[in-house]
């Protein structure tokens, strides 16, 4: 038995350039260390596309990252490590 289920629209191609999503709520985020052997699986595992191979190098395009840590818990090298986007007084706005 086949279904004819409707066409649900996906995000357009380039909608990940158009809107950042870790400029505004990223609490910490990647910092990727010179120990760096290029195994790329954290640019196959960031689920925003924030990691690219660039010049024999790993880039971070902070502007994409949400800072949820998943390059740097999938790395087997562990050179990448989260920094805390802010750290002075939390909750404390003057």
């Amino acid at each position: 038995m086949v279904k004819n289920l409707p066409v649900v629209p996906t995000a357009k191609a380039g909608s990940l350039v158009e809107t950042p999503t870790g400029i505004t709520w990223r609490i910490q985020y990647p910092v990727i260390l010179e120990t760096c052997q290029m195994c790329l699986d954290c640019t196959l595992y960031c689920p925003d596309g924030a990691l690219a191979q660039y010049n024999e190098k790993v880039v971070l395009n902070l502007s994409l990252c949400k800072g949820c840590g998943i390059c740097a818990n999938e790395c087997k090298e562990n050179a990448i490590q989260m920094i805390p986007e802010y750290s002075g007084v939390q909750g404390v706005f003057r």
